[in-house]
């Protein structure tokens, strides 16, 4: 299924993805700073955005709820964590290095 595009009410442009029967998310098509979106479509709708009209969109869109880990195009990061923890790796090293390192 394509992915529909639409203005907000502020004229910048969204394209709408189908994730679920019970959740769309909104993406920022480029030139638009903000951040995805998702939100739960009217059961009407079902899976198939052609069949609201750009103001049911926008509406949809007003009560969506911003994505977790995202801040926006230029923030975006691969792999953030949506509970703001960090990811280190661990100082011990492996066993079997440490093997080898009494060897010598």
């Amino acid at each position: 299924m394509s992915h529909r595009r639409f203005a907000d009410r502020d004229g910048t442009r969204w394209e709408v993805r189908v994730s679920s029967k019970h959740e769309w998310r909104f993406e920022p098509v480029p030139g638009n700073p903000r951040a995805p979106r998702r939100a739960r479509p009217p059961l009407y709708a079902g899976d198939d955005p052609f069949e609201l009209s750009e103001h049911e969109l926008q509406t949809i869109l007003g009560t969506g709820t911003r994505v977790a880990g995202h801040a926006g195009r230029a923030g975006d990061a691969p792999g953030v964590s949506p509970f703001g923890d960090i990811r280190r790796p661990p100082k011990k090293k492996s066993p079997f290095l440490d093997d080898l390192a009494e060897d010598d």
